[in-house]
């Protein structure tokens, strides 16, 4: 790879070099073993207080609601970092591309930004648990604790939206070597050859926003909570809200603390090495304490280890997550159940879901490697793929698992996640197939400014673009469906929890939320299919107008498989969320969703790949020049 390519970047180089922790170490095998230690804790500790969580009906309450979803958000962040970092030591190779390093920037800011809302939100209920203890069930019922974690979500993914394109999109020209361990904001800014001080001012005061309505959230709940404590006539009753309270605020100290350092103190009193050690201990050591926090000093959470570990059944017991129905789960029938030969249609759709990760992952790894198809149509097919890997991997393992062991539950909070996850990967995919042709229209229409007009910051922007929204259609319709009151029935006539399926199950009157859903999926779908039926005009005018006809067919080729794509997607889509309830069934449901779930992600990298001399060539270069490709990954 001599030549410049798209995703240079001004740099004159692909990657970013990690110098991380083991550069400044006497001993860095022994650090690798130690952090691979605390990780695997993290892990571990983590899970299991999830674990302890979910199964005990006793911790089926507000505040064990909120430190879940803390294990999660922990579990997910020192993820995001820690397994890129213990690779880069053992196998030598300290790079990190620039679409990598944004996706890493962007996932850790948005789970970090989550968690400092979401600590905010559990001083909240803990206000809420000793202030008004009569009226706590009612303030702080399943409902509100949802909103206020998927508040908490939300909000950390727009800190993520915001500062990842700033600063990705910076010219980078002073060194690709970054001194930290992982793709945080102010160690990429120091790399910048601009000047990026407007910016870090921008960044000071969304930090300070960032910070400002959770620290004076805590600190509000907290004055009163030590007032209502100082009233308190029972010295029981003040020990307890004391250790239910210290436990929170020795976690918040510690979070808070090594933030306000890294994002809020200016970059002349920061040093590589300081800025590490501060990194490390709120990215590696802050997801270990946790849990030893939370678990060691509250009796209901031993009681609940032990539990599990001496008897067979710990969920007897009616829990905080009934949601009215009278049980725990709801009951995916799905699709086996209306198969004669369900052993068969299970192995059909595990080789059809092994397909569908193998090609997509192939085409992702191809575009990446190759220096040839580093442009926008070949950015966005890998983010297509991307999503498309993604949301297979949403409903397919869980509807297998389920027919292996024969059990179909899902419980109220997975089926939430799913769903959430889904809605997410499918709104994104809506825009991304309209921006992608909105870039055949740039690349048939204005040939000769197609690189200006369809730079990478262009494109960077655009993609992330469509991920925010489809992240919007998610928090929008989840928390929606998921609070209704579900008396019913708990069976869902579906293989997984999409929004019209749950809906059915509904005691109350659901058509208004109908009606709101038909108009959010029909600006969903108006503003890509608008997007689309305009380039697409123009196109066809332009292809119309060519005097070459090896100019046509080539503009026909890389139009015909993105148009066949958006048929097959788009016209299931309609079927199911925009054609009245009333024409549906239960059976003709599962078959369409099965056909835009489990068949779409298997076709997609077959029609970008069959059709595209490009891709075949890549692929048989990957096959058969070993040496060849070693050198493109370099």
């Amino acid at each position: 790879m001599d030549n410049t390519t798209w995703l240079t970047n001004h740099t004159g180089e692909f990657d970013f070099i990690l110098l991380g922790l083991f550069s400044q170490s006497k001993h860095p095998t022994l650090l690798c073993v130690i952090i691979f230690v605390l990780f695997l804790m993290a892990l571990s500790g983590n899970g299991i207080l999830i674990l302890l969580i979910h199964s005990n009906a006793h911790l089926h309450t507000p505040m064990y609601f909120f430190i879940s979803q803390l294990s999660l958000m922990d579990v997910m962040y020192i993820s995001v970092t820690v397994p890129k970092m213990l690779m880069d030591q053992v196998t030598g190779i300290k790079k990190i591309s620039v679409p990598e390093c944004g996706i890493q920037m962007f996932l850790y800011a948005t789970i970090v930004g989550s968690e400092f809302f979401l600590l905010a939100a559990m001083a909240y209920d803990r206000y809420m648990a000793i202030c008004h203890p009569l009226r706590y069930p009612v303030l702080m019922n399943h409902r509100i604790c949802v909103l206020l974690a998927s508040g908490c979500w939300f909000l950390g993914s727009v800190d993520g939206f915001m500062l990842t394109p700033i600063t990705m999109t910076f010219p980078f020209c002073r060194s690709r070597e970054i001194h930290h361990f992982f793709c945080e904001v102010p160690a990429i800014m120091k790399l910048s050859c601009s000047d990026t001080s407007v910016v870090e001012t921008l960044m000071y005061l969304c930090c300070v926003l960032m910070l400002l309505i959770p620290v004076t959230v805590i600190s509000s709940s907290y004055s009163f909570i030590l007032l209502a404590i100082h009233r308190m006539n029972s010295a029981e009753g003040r020990k307890k809200a004391f250790t239910t309270c210290s436990s929170h605020m020795a976690v918040v100290t510690l979070f808070y603390g090594a933030a306000i350092y890294t994002y809020m103190i200016p970059s002349s009193y920061h040093t590589p090495e300081k800025d590490m050690i501060v990194s490390f201990f709120y990215t590696i050591l802050t997801p270990v304490l946790n849990p030893l926090i939370y678990s060691l000093r509250n009796k209901d959470v031993i009681g609940t280890a032990k539990k599990l570990f001496n008897t067979r059944n710990p969920m007897d017991n009616t829990t905080w997550l009934t949601n009215h129905t009278g049980g725990f789960d709801f009951i995916l029938l799905g699709l086996f159940s209306q198969s004669e030969h369900p052993t068969l249609l299970c192995v059909v759709i595990f080789l059809i879901f092994l397909m569908a990760l193998s090609g997509n992952s192939i085409l992702i790894i191809l575009i990446q490697s190759n220096a040839h198809l580093h442009t926008p149509m070949y950015f966005f097919i890998s983010q297509l793929s991307l999503m498309d890997v993604m949301y297979i991997s949403v409903t397919v393992p869980k509807m297998l698992m389920d027919q292996v062991v024969g059990i179909k539950n899902i419980s109220v909070p997975e089926c939430g996640i799913q769903m959430f996850l889904y809605l997410t990967l499918v709104g994104s995919e809506f825009f991304l197939l309209a921006a992608m042709a909105y870039d055949r229209y740039m690349a048939i229409c204005h040939p000769l400014r197609y690189p200006i007009l369809m730079n990478h910051k262009i494109c960077l922007l655009l993609a992330s673009g469509c991920w925010f929204l489809g992240s919007v259609d998610g928090f929008m319709l989840t928390p929606i469906t998921m609070t209704f009151p579900f008396c019913r029935s708990r069976e869902i006539h579906h293989f997984f929890c999409e929004v019209p399926a749950i809906m059915k199950l509904s005691c109350s009157d659901t058509s208004l939320i109908e009606t709101l859903m038909y108009l959010c999926c029909v600006l969903m779908l108006l503003i890509p299919v608008t997007v689309i039926s305009s380039s697409y005009s123009f196109i066809l005018l332009t292809i119309y107008r060519m005097k070459s006809a090896e100019g046509r067919k080539k503009a026909f080729t890389t139009c015909s498989s993105h148009m066949t794509v958006v048929t097959l997607f788009y016209g299931a889509a309609i079927y199911t969320y925009m054609i009245p309830s009333s024409y549906h069934t239960p059976e003709k449901d599962m078959v369409v969703s099965f056909f835009y779930t489990i068949l779409t992600p298997v076709l997609n990298p077959l029609i970008y790949s069959l059709r595209n001399k490009d891709v075949m060539g890549a692929l048989k270069k990957m096959f058969n020049v070993g040496t060849a490709f070693q050198e493109t990954i370099k």
